[in-house]
């Protein structure tokens, strides 16, 4: 039985249901509770939905056995709330980007990623019409708005580590400022010459002429882009080759489910449920399509179906058609780490892969219960994306880059 709550917890708006809402049954009244926040606005969003309404984790936990649990699904707008949740042990799952998840894992108390529920942003650097901001050279002492460490800085600091070499934007007079509001995003700012932003924000800008993109997060240039490769759009920049995520990204972006470690431990078939049934929402709306994706999600996505379907298109569960994760996805994580300009220490390869490895068993247990899809092989194929051996093999991964 699921019970959808709307009152507050820590800040975090309940999820708004389009089912009914109605109590547990005294029989619930004492049962476990699985607690899954999450945020609407991004791709985990149409997921989750699509979860809810078809009560896929509750006939995944009847398949399993796993008894009597109380769902409960929970939005948080403001991330940091949900990080405080889930620390506070409110919250037994939660959805997060690399950035946070690189900040738990090398933490006292670290989450456990278990699954992948977006990723693949394009994360444009986009400037004002008829600006003379051409290309990455053309950055040096301007002042580029983002939002300050988020994945939205992290992919500017890999843009300009594999183009100039340096490690902190500053090392060559960029000053990076901190946007008040998303919507900031979206228009030229006073005093500032360009932008790091992201989908479908930046759609809606371009298409608005409003903005117009420089260079993306996957290394192809944007009508604005002048330099040795030549001019405009569909051109990859010549640097991208020195990034370690080629030929995906910069920054490869996930969105990844983390489970609290200690809910895991005591509960490892309520975990196995909330995988397969992940997995089956994956399959079911990658099969149905981006338009039938965005009829979950775009209640609370913002822009335009137009602006959302070059979005959704581009999602790495809805290119991938599974949720997985994988030895590359992980050591994105420890990869990423090594940025200096927006984190203190990097994740020990190791310890990384012991927290991982806490996933192997619900994991493999979740993949088999869907018929073992994708099959093996799958696993291997890296032409589109960082991928590799999947988490029920952790024993043999190498996470050191």
């Amino acid at each position: 039985m699921t019970h959808i709550h709307r009152r507050n917890l820590i800040g975090g708006a309940a999820l708004i249901a389009t089912l009914p809402m109605f109590r547990a049954s005294p029989a619930l009244a004492q049962a476990a509770r699985l607690s899954f926040g999450v945020g609407l606005a991004q791709e985990p969003g149409a997921l989750v939905m699509k979860m809810q309404q078809d009560k896929l984790i509750e006939q995944a936990m009847k398949e399993l056995g796993a008894g009597a649990m109380e769902t409960e699904y929970l939005s948080f707008p403001v991330l940091l709330r949900m990080l405080q949740g889930i620390a506070a042990g409110q919250l037994q799952f939660g959805t997060l980007g690399s950035t946070p998840c690189i900040r738990s894992l090398s933490g006292p108390d670290p989450v456990v990623p278990i699954a992948i529920v977006g990723g693949g942003n394009l994360f444009p650097l986009q400037v004002p019409p008829n600006s003379p901001i051409h290309n990455l050279d053309d950055l040096k002492g301007k002042n580029v708005l983002t939002i300050v460490g988020s994945d939205l800085h992290l992919v500017l600091v890999r843009m300009l580590k594999a183009h100039m070499g340096v490690d902190d934007p500053k090392d060559v007079g960029i000053t990076v400022r901190n946007i008040n509001a998303l919507t900031e995003l979206g228009r030229a700012q006073p005093g500032i010459d360009a932008c790091l932003s992201l989908s479908p924000t930046s759609v809606m800008a371009e298409k608005a002429g409003d903005l117009v993109t420089v260079l993306r997060n996957d290394g192809k240039t944007g009508p604005a882009y002048q330099g040795p490769e030549g001019n405009g759009a569909g051109k990859t920049i010549a640097s991208f080759a020195k990034t370690p995520f080629a030929p995906e990204a910069y920054y490869p972006h996930r969105i990844w489910i983390v489970a609290r470690r200690d809910f895991l431990a005591a509960n490892p078939k309520a975990v196995t449920a909330l995988l397969v049934a992940n997995h089956r929402a994956v399959a079911a709306l990658s099969k149905a399509g981006t338009p039938e994706i965005i009829k979950y999600g775009a209640p609370n996505w913002a822009g335009t179906k137009e602006a959302q379907t070059d979005w959704i298109d581009q999602v790495l569960w809805n290119r991938r058609g599974w949720s997985w994760i994988t030895e590359g996805d992980a050591r994105t994580l420890v990869g990423l780490s090594t940025t200096k300009a927006i984190f203190q220490q990097a994740l020990d390869a190791e310890a990384a892969k012991k927290i991982f490895a806490l996933g192997a068993d619900v994991s493999r247990a979740a993949y088999e219960v869907v018929g073992k899809f994708p099959e093996r092989a799958v696993f291997d194929d890296g032409r589109s994306d960082v991928r590799g051996r999947p988490v029920w093999e952790a024993a043999s991964w190498n996470l050191k880059v």
